[in-house]
């Protein structure tokens, strides 16, 4: 079966110059969004974020009043990747993961009073947001799996979240049931073991965006029970 995804299609010559260093079931489509599922599933973190800004944007918190805007910017980097696919987009899409994940990591070093208050706290977020994507971008060059500095990330929020105290972990482990079921899927669509390409309707890893989009929702309130302290 000829592919569909073709030259003259928008974002073919990026993606066959630069592709990204890893390839996913649904099959690439000739349109300006290349895969239709893994891309509006990314609605869902946006949804979410815009959610949670409506409803803390009157919070005394700094930081949980950050946790929206976020939200969003982790929907938006990875909807302009799977729309795209090609290395330079993938860039975004790891920016939007360390958003995420370091997001996590503030809130639990700030618990333990082990980051600045704000503003120098949203100061230190972002460098080291910039300065986990620019050293993504190099290991990229060295043929280094870039998916492993998310692995090490999501080790750190576990750790630094069992180093703070808090009245209730429910939330938090709904939150690592969501993540644990939401990366089954991913990888599982990686292998091909849950693989239909043709599918635009369901595929893996645009359901770790819809999981990992409820757990955005489920450690956002864990962390709203800290709203009086951060």
């Amino acid at each position: 079966m000829q592919s569909l995804f073709q030259p003259g299609c928008p974002w073919y010559d990026l993606h066959i110059q630069y592709p990204p260093n890893i390839d996913w079931c649904e099959e690439k489509l000739c349109s300006w969004i290349v895969t239709p599922f893994n891309t509006w599933t990314n609605v869902a973190y946006s949804l979410i974020g815009l959610s949670i800004w409506i409803k803390m944007r009157k919070s005394p918190s700094a930081f949980l009043r950050f946790f929206g805007p976020a939200s969003f910017i982790v929907g938006l980097t990875s909807f302009i990747y799977h729309a795209s696919l090609n290395l330079f987009t993938q860039v975004f899409d790891f920016f939007g993961m360390y958003v995420f994940c370091v997001l996590l990591i503030m809130f639990n070093l700030a618990r333990a009073g082990k980051w600045p208050a704000p503003p120098r706290a949203f100061v230190r977020f972002w460098i080291w947001v910039v300065g986990l994507t620019a050293f993504t971008v190099v290991s990229y060059f060295i043929h280094f799996p870039i998916q492993l500095y998310v692995l090490f990330l999501i080790m750190t929020i576990l750790v630094t979240e069992f180093k703070a105290t808090a009245p209730s972990r429910k939330y938090f482990w709904y939150t690592v049931v969501a993540m644990a079921v939401a990366v089954t899927f991913s990888a599982l669509d990686h292998a091909g073991i849950i693989c239909s390409p043709e599918n635009h309707y369901f595929q893996g890893h645009g359901v770790w965006h819809l999981l990992g989009a409820v757990a955005l929702w489920t450690s956002f309130q864990h962390y709203r029970q800290f709203e009086s302290s951060l």
